[in-house]
């Protein structure tokens, strides 16, 4: 399904660059409720279809009740609603259930929606009009919890906490904290944008703009220090600069060549290959883990440079 950047979304992203991460944990939006679940309805299909004419019960989706039966017996209760299918009950309590409850079925969902992808031999898609492949209802599930800035991501048949992993926890949140002043407001803007593009999918433009982030925080540090350089300097001038002026101390002058070629074969490469020129006839398709990657590897150099400006 295409994803439309409406303007609402851009000003939510606006008002979002000032906080000091670019997620939160605690709280499921409206909108967000309402995508999942239109996504869980077209991967895993309609919740029921009719008995027919003579009286026979409605026919249930194997996959709503199985999703239903795991979850009533792990939380041990009999019903998490009222309505009369179990689809129908799973959608009207994650319309109004609390993070943890709407996360927990959030990951049985997933988990259907994989099973389904893999029951086309059985009809299954066709008798319950299943539409895409699992695959693509994962990767927009995953998109809209980014969009909406909840800090989950389902990944290898489990929904992870994105703070929980050790680069967001120990590496992005410090770069946003350092980055919390105004003499780093330009280069704080340009990291959280990378984030947004991020978000959105946009994946040479997280990659273009977090190396912007990176020589922006260069540049920062220098004019915090009165440290001369060229305004339009490429990351290779502006490390020359750093070195000449001793940015970290003489014992780490063997050590920090390795974190040069890092940053000088690293980001700056990615961004050269795939964000910052023309792309040619053939459009260019950047992954989601090489954008990742160079979001990572951006935060890692703002806080070193950073800390070490200190």
């Amino acid at each position: 399904m295409a994803i439309w950047d409406l303007y609402s979304k851009r000003q939510a992203d606006a008002a979002r660059s000032g906080a000091d991460d670019v997620y939160q944990y605690t709280q499921v939006s409206s909108p967000l409720r309402v995508q999942i679940t239109q996504i869980a309805i077209q991967a895993i299909g309609k919740v029921a279809r009719s008995g027919g004419s003579y009286g026979f019960p409605d026919v249930e989706n194997s996959l709503w009740t199985g999703i239903e039966k795991v979850y009533c017996r792990e939380k041990g209760i009999y019903k998490i609603s009222t309505e009369e299918h179990s689809g129908s009950r799973i959608i009207s309590f994650m319309s109004k259930a609390n993070i943890t409850d709407w996360l927990d079925l959030l990951e049985l969902i997933c988990k259907a929606i994989m099973v389904a992808g893999h029951q086309n031999q059985y009809g299954h898609r066709s008798e319950w009009e299943v539409e895409g492949s699992g695959a693509d209802a994962i990767d927009e599930i995953n998109y809209r919890l980014r969009q909406a800035t909840l800090g989950y991501q389902y990944e290898s048949g489990n929904l992870l906490r994105i703070d929980s992993q050790y680069i967001h926890a120990e590496v992005v949140k410090p770069a946003l904290s350092l980055l919390n002043g105004p003499a780093y407001a330009g280069p704080r803007e340009e990291f959280t944008q990378a984030h947004s593009h991020y978000r959105k999918g946009e994946h040479r433009q997280a990659v273009a703009m977090a190396a912007n982030s990176l020589e922006s925080t260069l540049k920062a540090v220098f004019e915090i220090k009165g440290w001369p350089y060229t305004k339009g300097a490429r990351i290779s001038d502006l490390m020359k600069v750093a070195r000449a002026n001793k940015l970290w101390p003489e014992y780490l002058d063997t050590s920090f060549d390795q974190l040069v070629a890092t940053i000088q074969s690293g980001l700056p490469k990615i961004r050269d290959n795939d964000a910052a020129h023309g792309q040619g006839a053939a459009p260019k398709v950047v992954p989601s883990y090489v954008a990742a990657y160079a979001l990572h590897l951006a935060a890692s150099k703002i806080v070193f440079i950073i800390e070490a400006s200190k």
